[in-house]
């Protein structure tokens, strides 16, 4: 199942399956993901969301099919935001989020340029007074926003997040969704997400198979959308 594929397309699935090891999870992907858009990943544990993340980020390579990079994406402008428990805490929150900025470093030292945008990246998501905290001591919301400001930090185009809101409390869950929506209209960056709370824009509902592949609006309207909104995960 394919979406349409747009003139500011900056990453395109083709034919994609996608998997661990020899155990294909989600075959028949053809998503188009373009400047400014917010897509939602949804389906049941086990269907491939993570591992799709994970293809897309290139940090797996695809079973079947393709990932394109499309109008000059580069791989130092995705960003991508682990699930939290993928992550260890024994870092410093401004150690941790410097992290974001070693891949795209061309030298091999920490220089002002990065400290300039680790600072940026924590006033702008209200941490800098955490700096030298340790990320195992901080709150579920606070340390997602850690995570959140390593994804960010160079220019970002594009990013993949992967239940950035998973075992957060309502008001914490609410503040880092707005946050998000924030980032992607004032730095016009498109967002991948999976998340089970955070369904809008175009979603990709992924099962053996993709079940939809379109705008929310005809999401809710379908089968497989009616009966994820019922709490029946296909």
């Amino acid at each position: 199942m394919n979406c349409a594929a747009p003139d500011n397309a900056i990453l395109t699935c083709r034919d994609l399956a996608v998997g661990y090891g020899e155990a294909v999870l989600c075959r028949g992907i053809g998503l188009t993901v373009h400047a400014g858009e917010y897509v939602s990943l949804v389906g049941p544990v086990g269907s491939g969301k993570s591992a799709l993340i994970a293809t897309m980020l290139g940090a797996l390579e695809p079973m079947e099919g393709a990932v394109i990079r499309e109008n000059g994406l580069r791989r130092e402008e995705i960003g991508c935001m682990p699930q939290e428990s993928e992550v260890r805490g024994a870092a410093t929150v401004r150690d941790t989020v410097l992290a974001g900025c070693l891949g795209q470093m061309k030298h091999l030292f920490v220089g002002r340029a990065e400290r300039a945008m680790v600072t940026e990246q924590l006033e702008r998501l209200g941490i800098a007074d955490l700096e030298k905290r340790r990320v195992g001591e901080l709150s579920g919301g606070q340390r997602q926003r850690v995570f959140l400001a390593r994804a960010l930090c160079g220019r970002k185009r594009l990013l993949l997040l992967d239940e950035p809101l998973k075992g957060l409390d309502a008001a914490a869950r609410d503040d880092l969704f707005a946050e998000i929506a924030r980032i992607r209209e004032e730095d016009g960056c498109a967002v991948v997400m999976a998340d089970p709370e955070a369904v809008d824009g175009t979603v990709l509902h992924m099962s053996d198979t993709v079940l939809f592949c379109g705008p929310v609006e005809e999401y809710v309207r379908s089968i497989p959308g009616q009966l994820y909104f019922a709490g029946h995960i296909l």
